[in-house]
């Protein structure tokens, strides 16, 4: 628990505020020239400088810190996700490659509460689907309800990753890492993969990359229904050299069980205990020096109230 000022520059104003409160002195009553009692005449002296203080701090906005357990975004991850057409194969005959990445991704989101993620989609051109955020649950709607529907087919990894590096540049998370799954090699997009490498790099960014597929044959539904045998190129040598170059790993997943064992590497690699400052959240104090000062300034209204319609004595105008 600490204190804390979200304005501190505006204490400067107490400069100012305190010279002409303590060069005023109030006058309780009329019927004399200055306070007969100690009381009165400490407080015609005090009363001025206080409410100044009090109206000057509230106006810092005070507040009190405590920390706040298990909301840190301890890693904050880009998720960039092939959608190109030969995402549908089928490497175990039983489920997609589109479909397992996205139900193990959903696992992976699930199983790391404490960091906050954004969706990169991509075939020809990379999408944004959700920036960085903490809301799990969206991103859960998210991969749950995408279709594989690219009107513009095409793999452009180093367009992708450049949007994921710009979605995590800012982030103030100690650790930033893109986690890229694909199953084809570049052949769309004006940015290289390795320079898109070079940029997350720059920027401290880690890149974990996943082949899916074994660049062999594999089934693909066919439009009107049935299976074709078909092989698609793959370049697991760049997805290697992507991820040397930022300090990241490349995990080659076969099927649908490689990649959930790719996925539980990195989430064993992504480790979440790093030395990150706990988050803390303010408890706004404003409230009490402004109440305060209304109490501070009752006696005031009350005694005004009371020499209202009053005639001031002739001492008053007196030089």
């Amino acid at each position: 628990m600490s204190f804390a000022l979200r304005y501190p520059g505006l204490l400067l104003l107490l400069v100012p505020g305190l010279w002409l409160a303590l060069r005023t002195s109030y006058r309780w009553g009329i019927p004399n020239p200055r306070p007969a009692g100690m009381a009165a005449r400490v407080s015609a002296r005090a009363l001025p400088a206080l409410l100044v203080l009090l109206l000057v701090a509230a106006a810092a906005g005070p507040e009190l810190r405590r920390v706040v357990r298990g909301r840190a975004p301890v890693v904050d991850f880009a998720v960039v996700l092939d959608g190109s057409s030969s995402m549908a194969a089928l490497d175990d005959g039983l489920e997609s490659r589109w479909d397992a990445a996205r139900r193990l991704v959903r696992q992976f989101v699930a199983g790391r509460p404490e960091d906050r993620f954004a969706l990169v989609l991509f075939s020809a051109h990379p999408v944004t689907l959700c920036p960085l955020t903490a809301d799990h649950a969206r991103i859960w709607y998210l991969l749950e309800h995408l279709a594989l529907d690219s009107p513009d087919d095409g793999t452009a990894i180093g367009n992708a990753l450049m949007t994921a590096v710009r979605r995590l540049r800012d982030s103030p998370a100690r650790s930033r890492v893109i986690l890229l799954l694909t199953d084809g090699a570049q052949n769309r997009g004006r940015v290289q993969p390795l320079e898109a490498a070079a940029q997350a790099r720059d920027q401290g960014i880690r890149i974990n990359t996943i082949g899916l597929g074994g660049g062999g044959e594999s089934l693909y539904p066919l439009p009107g229904g049935g299976y074709a045998r078909l092989k698609v190129p793959t370049d697991p040598d760049t997805l290697k050299r992507i991820a040397q170059a930022t300090g990241g790993e490349f995990f080659a997943a076969d099927d649908p069980a490689g990649l959930a064992r790719s996925l539980a590497a990195v989430d064993h690699l992504e480790g979440t205990a790093l030395p990150v400052d706990p988050p803390t959240e303010g408890e706004p104090l404003a409230r009490w020096a402004l109440l305060a000062a209304g109490l501070l300034a009752l006696p005031l209204a009350l005694d005004l109230a009371r020499k209202r319609g009053r005639v001031p004595p002739a001492w008053l105008g007196a030089p």
